[in-house]
């Protein structure tokens, strides 16, 4: 059986939809109201084209941003990642009646392997590759993929929208993915010390920076948009 930090419960996102539920550990109900009252990832509406969305999720935990994509662009075709099966699971039983969101069971990187991901004892959106304050020795073995290999056995040629939550393997994906940038409209990423932050900025020097957030300490959220969209 599953096991999680905390117990499982139902809650309905505000605005996400008639009969919209999600199961979510008890302890990160938080996550709900940052994206779906906070709007953590909202996108000035004149940046998104008005053709349906391709959007690419890394990290994607519950589903709380797939289906806040969904309750804003109900024909978005999203791809998700998500490599830790419990986590897995709540996903795909969040988004089974939404049509266009494509799950993979998978880790994205700068390699490819099989790795051990470390589980945090409170919070499933702090599992990590890396080892971190809140890790003990729980881990999970997870199919890690390199991002570059991953978008190309997708077939993806140009993606709308790419988000990236990873818990300290952002820089990595971004540098995997660099053939690919220049194709992509706008990019969100979490990042966890500054010395990432600036490395993000370094990899997206063809977007421009439009909106951030920063939590505490060193930690926070950038968007980004390709400049040739302004």
């Amino acid at each position: 059986m599953a096991t999680y930090p905390s117990s499982i419960i139902s809650v309905t996102p505000p605005g996400a939809g008639d009969g919209q539920t999600v199961l979510i550990p008890k302890n990160e109900v938080f996550r709900v109201q940052s994206i779906f009252t906070e709007h953590e990832y909202n996108i000035p509406s004149h940046y998104l084209p008005s053709a349906e969305l391709t959007v690419v999720d890394i990290g994607a935990n519950v589903g709380l941003f797939a289906l806040y994509i969904k309750s804003i662009r109900p024909d978005s075709h999203i791809y998700c990642f998500e490599p830790v099966a419990q986590t897995l699971a709540l996903l795909r039983r969040n988004i089974e009646t939404h049509e266009r969101i494509s799950v993979f069971p998978w880790a994205l990187s700068n390699y490819t392997g099989v790795e051990k991901m470390y589980l945090h004892t409170a919070n499933t959106g702090e599992n990590s590759l890396k080892r971190g304050a809140g890790h003990t020795g729980c881990t999970a073995d997870v199919q890690v993929v390199e991002a570059q290999g991953a978008f190309r056995q997708i077939g993806l040629n140009y993606v709308d929208i790419l988000k990236i939550d990873t818990e300290g393997s952002e820089v990595e994906i971004l540098e995997s993915l660099g053939p690919y940038l220049p194709y992509v409209g706008i990019v969100m990423a979490e990042y966890h010390s500054e010395k990432d932050r600036r490395r993000i900025d370094a990899e997206l020097r063809k977007h421009v920076l439009f909106d951030a957030k920063i939590f505490e300490g060193q930690r926070g959220v950038v968007k980004y948009i390709h400049s040739f969209l302004l």
